[in-house]
């Protein structure tokens, strides 16, 4: 048998995807929301010496970026729906030609409608909320302390949770501070005091006592559920923590209500920082006659131009430095690509929004009970473009709607059968199951075979373990726990 290497050459037809630098541009540029993109082109702004901020008025004859990297004559470049690398024959543009035959023009770059004559009111300027630390602080500085005293509770507030929770006992504290315990104490007593209510706790239980002294209850049904039978209230344990109380059911009921009226986590209303976070819609979708009509918000994002002594240097090719002409071309193309894959980006999310409200006609007119069935692979058939695309053109992306702000992923959802063969959205079958909930007898609630049985009788078949599971996604608990006594 013969076992020896044998050298010798062969071909081989493989095919491989590479991401080009173009595909990585337009891909990023495509899954930016409308704040980030303000910011991308500010990086542009800041890192590409050839384009500037243009702060003046928008004239009829000003020439976009696009126009000028393409050059008199030439074709517009098509992108295709994968958002293909364009062909190097489309960077041979005559520059020079192309400056010498719009001397006329100011070499504009326009992203955005925004003028910069039009004044932004300041009733649309919303002011910096006070983070959790900041409104407690302020508090403390009203008490009569003296300066150590406030630096500690400085300190024991810096130290509360997002939930605004004390996760540190008093004697650790005082350890730490090199202080006495009863200092640490009467500080964190006074923290307690602060609103909201509930802060400066050391856990749930003293969290609600705390609420509940402030409401007055002292000694009685709430206070005896709350140091003792939690657990037990939160399973719907009515008739066992009266008779360990002593308390009638009806009065544990009204306890019990009072509970739930209690807020577990005083802190999570207010932001982790003292910055605001905001939603700013990406699309506009507004109802003109019978039909809805799709605009992009473009309001805000800044005006690009290119900079008067790059241009005059592109003019003058003979009396430019090959390398200084060189330089130049290339933050020119770049800039251009920007620009482009920009107005791609525009296209695309118009298409895919306006095939969203062509499909949700019904939810936009009437309501989420009439939310249809969608994939992204009907969106993308319906725009035609790649499922791919679909997805990062609405991923983190809002619509601002008749009916509200909506993500665009929101317009998503998979199918429940009814008895006739239609599809219903699955949203719309959660909303059904939380209406029924919230309208059945809390003497006898509905169990999942009740809501299926419902549901049925309305034409929409479900298994009774899908009823559990939506149930479940609703934060609806069992019957069994929203049995009421």
């Amino acid at each position: 048998m013969d076992n020896s290497i044998r050298l010798g050459l062969s071909q081989k037809l493989t095919q491989t995807l590479k991401m080009t630098p173009e595909m990585q541009l337009a891909i990023k540029i495509l899954q930016l929301n409308s704040l980030e993109l303000k910011n991308q082109i500010i990086e542009v702004l800041e890192t590409n010496p050839v384009v500037e901020l243009d702060e003046t008025k928008v004239k009829e004859n000003e020439v976009p970026l696009e126009k000028f990297a393409e050059g008199a004559g030439s074709e517009q470049m098509l992108v295709s729906k994968e958002f293909k690398e364009p062909s190097r024959d489309d960077y041979g543009v005559d520059w020079q030609k192309y400056i010498e035959d719009s001397e006329s023009t100011e070499f504009k770059v326009s992203s955005g409608s925004y003028n910069a004559e039009e004044e932004t009111s300041f009733e649309n300027f919303v002011s910096k909320k006070t983070n959790l630390r900041e409104y407690l602080t302020t508090q403390l500085h009203e008490v009569n302390l003296s300066t150590t005293q406030k630096k500690i509770g400085e300190y024991l507030i810096g130290l509360l949770d997002r939930n605004g929770y004390l996760r540190h006992s008093a004697e650790q504290i005082a350890d730490l501070l090199k202080i006495d315990v009863p200092v640490v104490k009467q500080l964190i007593e006074i923290i307690q005091r602060m609103d909201p209510p509930g802060v400066g706790a050391f856990d749930l239980k003293e969290c609600l006592l705390i609420q509940a002294h402030e409401e007055g209850y002292e000694d009685d049904s709430v206070t005896a559920i709350i140091k003792n039978h939690l657990e037990e209230l939160g399973q719907n344990k009515i008739v066992n923590i009266s008779k360990a109380t002593g308390y009638d059911i009806e009065e544990i009921q009204a306890a019990a209500e009072v509970i739930r009226g209690f807020n577990p986590r005083p802190g999570a209303s207010f932001p982790s920082t003292g910055d605001e976070i905001y939603v700013s819609p990406d699309v506009f979708v507004e109802k003109v006659g019978d039909e809805y009509v799709v605009a992009m918000n473009e309001r805000d994002l800044p005006r690009l131009r290119i900079n008067t002594l790059y241009r005059d240097a592109m003019m003058h090719k003979d009396k430019t430095e090959k390398e200084t002409y060189e330089f130049i071309r290339g933050k020119l193309e770049a800039a251009r690509s920007f620009l482009k894959y920009v107005d791609k980006r525009k296209e695309t999310i118009m298409n895919v929004t306006k095939a969203i409200c062509e499909v949700q006609k019904d939810f936009l007119d009437f309501g989420i009970l009439h939310l249809k069935p969608l994939t992204l692979q009907d969106v993308a058939n319906m725009a035609g473009v790649h499922e791919s695309t679909v997805s990062r053109a609405t991923s983190g992306k809002y619509a601002q709607t008749p009916r509200g702000l909506f993500e665009l992923k929101f317009f998503f959802s998979g199918a429940a059968r009814t008895q006739s063969g239609e599809d219903v959205s699955t949203m719309a079958v959660k909303k059904r199951i939380d209406d029924l909930v919230r309208r059945e007898n809390h003497r006898k609630p509905l169990s999942d075979s009740d809501i299926v049985d419902t549901l049925k009788k309305e034409g929409i078949v479900i298994a009774r373990r899908t009823v559990a599971k939506y149930r479940t996604e609703l934060n609806i608990p069992s019957s069994s726990a929203r049995r009421q006594h």
